[in-house]
């Protein structure tokens, strides 16, 4: 027997989170370059940012064309994206921090640099890929999130220490970008898929696979 799916969130019915759905309003747009290797992955949470923000587009594939990708932000009058990223690029025209020990929030003089935001949604290794096949994303300014709070993705392990998942990098920079952003009620549902994930396993598999 077939498994059934919710149209709208992609998920088992059995786990669909769509009820938690609450939808935040953003002024600057998130544009999330997904890696064809995500595509099936039922726990990915970036189709949760796409359904979560009023203005948010998830697009899969290997290769982007530049015009395409900039024809998606025109579709929301932006024109100046910014690439949030776990390092500076050497081609970059400039690069942000966003340190969350210190509190830091961006200058105005470089908040009004930039209108959107493009994020890369698969493993360090498919993020790599993605910048190889996609040159022209490195010469895109870049933004990056530093001394964040542990990842609550607590059923996938990461190679990479305080990596975040997707939803949780847009939630992280958008607390700061947006103002009135509700960032309990935007990670709703993805806390409420962790849950059931975790339930569905249970304590016993849940302790021995991911908690020793």
């Amino acid at each position: 027997m077939s498994r059934a799916y919710c149209p709208k969130c992609m998920k088992a019915s059995s786990t669909c989170i769509c009820q938690w759905l609450q939808i935040q309003e953003n002024k600057r747009p998130v544009l999330i370059l997904q890696h064809l290797d995500e595509v099936k992955k039922t726990l990915g949470t970036a189709k949760l940012v796409e359904l979560g923000l009023k203005q948010a587009k998830v697009v899969s594939g290997i290769t982007f064309s530049k015009s395409e990708i900039y024809k998606q932000l025109g579709q929301y009058n932006t024109s100046c994206p910014i690439l949030l990223y776990a390092q500076a690029m050497k081609a970059s025209p400039f690069h942000v921090e966003l340190d969350f020990e210190t509190q830091f929030t961006i200058p105005a003089s470089l908040s009004t640099r930039f209108d959107s935001v493009i994020l890369l949604d698969g493993t360090w290794r498919n993020t790599r890929e993605l910048l190889h096949h996609n040159s022209w994303l490195q010469t895109l300014p870049t933004l990056t999130l530093k001394n964040v709070e542990a990842s609550n993705y607590r059923i996938r392990k990461a190679a990479q220490k305080n990596a975040l998942a997707t939803i949780e990098a847009v939630s992280k920079l958008l607390s700061v970008l947006e103002y009135q952003f509700d960032t309990d009620a935007f990670l709703l549902p993805f806390k409420k898929m962790i849950d059931a994930q975790i339930d569905k396993m249970g304590a016993d598999v849940y302790a021995r696979n991911y908690q020793s």
